[in-house]
């Protein structure tokens, strides 16, 4: 029974409200609820256990699909079941943790061809930040280059963290709101305040904007996103605040997920320091029950979430109060605390997420990690808006990897070995991911005389003084740097339920099984060229790493690759029985590319010129046409419809089974672009 046929009987009457939460919440009733015929196709019941010696999971009883839960709705947990991001020397979120595990500071001098304020300063940068692939969201050269360039490297995150999670195609249409719009989700930006623009060599600019209004709104429209869409600005803050936004959106039922990203770039010599940090991240949100009940991958659990400002007080005490605020919503008390008490947590002048390790009363409810500003130094930097995401980043590998890393106040990895109580019962893994408010003002910014700036490649393309003339000034916060005007910040995150082992299939053999048909799509010949190689290596080396299944079931691989990824107009059909037979029908297509019949098979086409989807796309009876070809096995009819341009993926089911196989992401080809028509980079 799904999601939307447990909420029908309920609201019909013909299930009862407690038979009803316990189903949603994936525990079972103590009498069975009702069976009452309806004209659906009855699903069996899976009831998700519990292990007996783990702790269940305390607070309101979630309610997925609105949002809401039994009681307090501040405690309904949300499930991370996307996650992307390429931070300084780091490309994805692998080489993000493999930095962590060995201790490394990615600190770099200046990338060449960057305008710089003072000669010989180093920081935490990106590189390649000029590049941008407008083919993958069907844009022109001229189209693109009218983003900013912190909104182009934040929708390539969003699109990978999407992908990720396999909501960029037909499941994405099936996220519903309650009023049944579809693709309802919210998106939530959090970027810097200045700093996006990349002042062409020899070109007299002025500052850039102090705001850059709407960059959430035109991520929502290239994405084709309908559910809310806020930019976010509250300094270093900014994406924990951006999330703390977006939970109460999908607990209040405003949207089915959420996608919240964070961007900061150092481009302007006015937003430069030694030290500054650069990053982008993104996350895609669901309520836990929903996300369980829907088989998607949950990579870490938000239980709650808590921001404020101490206006004139000390940061101290409000660290401490956004804690113990954070720990009474996700229904946790430390040792030491009331029930009502607002102050429990690190306390004092110093406390301000500076903790690595919290005290025991902490870790007396499993929290033995703060992850801050100041655990993530040295691979970021002061990296403003993107903090927060790159602290919940590394806080979300060590959860998934049970490893606690190197930090300020720890010389060396060390297993994460989760609290036992004294009655036996083993505590999830907690962390507390934090960005305090107010801090003491940062370093000044340089250059201390305007005429000092030059190019990062040598002095010929100096900033003169009418460039920092009408720069931003550059005061406590005012570039998201944890100064005076920032908003503190907390999260609770808790390791990820365990998944119940599906029992072991015994098929027929090999050389017996059914055939799949294989489909890919990609936006254009060489992206498909590239994506298919990309696939081909994953499956050959054995599926994956960091203790990934040596390989992946054929048909949910092939499940997945039709309902995962969106639909574009370069298209590869494929019928194979193996995995491994699959990986070297990819490899020679990739290796001898083409439209029409290539290696092992493999057929393609491109459809970019074409004028348009086929006639039939659309149509009800299309729909019950291609089911049926699906149900009956016509492989070859449907491989000839979807390189003709049918979308012939849209009536499967969006989720077979347990937990979705995880495949390597779409390859990107990037290419520099120059930035916008203005100064800036933003439209005009």
């Amino acid at each position: 029974m799904d999601t939307r046929e447990i909420l029908t009987r309920f609201k019909g009457g013909t299930l009862r409200r407690e038979h009803a939460v316990a189903l949603l919440a994936g525990t079972s009733p103590a009498v069975a609820p009702p069976v009452v015929a309806l004209p659906v196709v009855a699903l069996p019941v899976v009831a998700l256990p519990v292990a007996a010696d783990r702790e269940p999971p305390p607070g309101p009883v979630p309610v997925p699909g609105t949002g809401v839960g039994v009681g307090d709705g501040a405690g309904v947990p949300c499930a991370v079941v996307g996650i992307q991001g390429r931070f300084p020397q780091a490309g994805d979120l692998e080489a993000f943790w493999r930095n962590g595990l060995q201790g490394r500071i990615a600190e770099a001098a200046l990338p060449g061809g960057r305008r710089s304020a003072c000669a010989g300063w180093r920081g935490h940068f990106l590189d390649g930040v000029e590049e941008f692939d407008p083919d993958l969201f069907g844009l022109s050269a001229r189209e693109a280059a009218g983003l900013d360039l912190q909104e182009r490297l934040l929708a390539q995150s969003a699109w990978q963290t999407l992908e990720s999670a396999g909501y960029a195609g037909a499941r994405l249409e099936r996220l519903t709101a309650p009023d049944g719009t579809a693709r309802s989700v919210g998106v939530y930006a959090a970027l810097g305040p200045a700093g996006g623009a990349l002042p062409p060599a020899g070109h007299r600019h002025t500052a850039p904007p102090a705001s850059r209004p709407g960059p959430a709104a035109r991520l929502s429209r290239l994405l084709d996103l309908r559910g809310p869409s806020l930019s976010v600005d509250s300094g270093d803050s900014s994406f924990l605040t951006a999330l703390h936004l977006a939970l109460g959106a999908l607990r209040a039922g405003e949207c089915a997920a959420a996608l919240v990203g964070a961007v900061e770039l150092r481009l302007h010599p006015a937003c430069q320091r030694p030290g500054a940090g650069e990053g982008v991240a993104a996350v895609l949100l669901k309520p836990l029950a929903a996300a369980r009940a829907d088989g998607d991958r949950v990579h870490a659990v938000i239980r709650s979430s808590a921001v404020g400002h101490p206006g004139r007080a000390a940061l101290g005490p409000q660290h401490g109060r956004l804690v113990g605020r954070a720990l009474a919503a996700a229904g946790l008390r430390p040792l030491g605390t009331g029930p009502q008490s607002p102050d429990a947590g690190p306390q004092g002048p110093d406390a301000g997420g500076q903790s690595e390790v919290p005290d025991a009363g902490l870790e007396a409810v499993g929290v033995a990690l703060e992850e801050s500003p100041r655990t993530v130094a040295a691979l970021v930097g002061d990296a403003g808006a993107v903090t927060g995401a790159a602290a919940l980043v590394r806080a979300v590998g060590q959860l998934r990897h049970a490893v606690l890393l190197a930090g300020p106040d720890r010389p060396a990895p060390a297993a994460w070995e989760p609290v036992r109580r004294d009655d036996g019962t083993v505590l999830p893994r907690r962390a507390l991911v934090s960005v305090p408010g107010p801090a003491a003002p940062a370093a000044p910014a340089v250059p201390v005389d305007p005429t000092d700036a030059v190019d990062a490649a040598g002095p010929a393309d100096a900033v003169d003084a009418a460039d920092t003339a009408d720069a931003p000034a550059v005061t406590e916060g005012a570039d998201g740097a944890g100064g005076g005007e920032g908003v503190g910040a907390v999260l609770v995150v808790e390791e990820a339920p365990a998944v119940p082992r599906a029992p072991a299939r015994t098929g027929p053999p090999p050389g017996t099984r059914p055939a799949e048909l294989v489909l890919l799509s990609a936006a254009t010949p060489a992206h498909l060229a590239a994506t298919a190689g990309r696939l081909a290596a994953r499956l050959s080396d054995g599926g994956g790493r960091d203790g990934a299944p040596a390989a992946p079931d054929l048909a949910a691989l092939a499940h997945e690759l039709r309902l995962g990824r969106a639909v574009l107009r370069c298209r590869l059909a494929v019928t194979v029985r193996t995995v491994a037979e699959l990986a070297d029908a990819l490899a020679g297509f990739a290796a001898h590319p083409g439209p029409g019949t290539g290696p092992a098979g493999v057929r393609s086409a491109d459809l970019r010129t074409a004028a348009g989807p086929p006639l039939i796309e659309g149509l009800e009876e299309t729909r019950a046409y291609v089911a049926a070809l699906w149900q009956g096995g016509r492989l070859e009819q449907l491989t000839r419809l979807w390189l003709a341009g049918a979308d012939v993926c849209a009536v499967l089911p969006a989720h077979p089974g347990p937990a979705a196989v995880e495949l390597p992401a779409t390859v990107l080809r990037p290419r520099p672009l120059e930035p916008g028509p203005g100064t800036d980079g933003a439209p005009q």
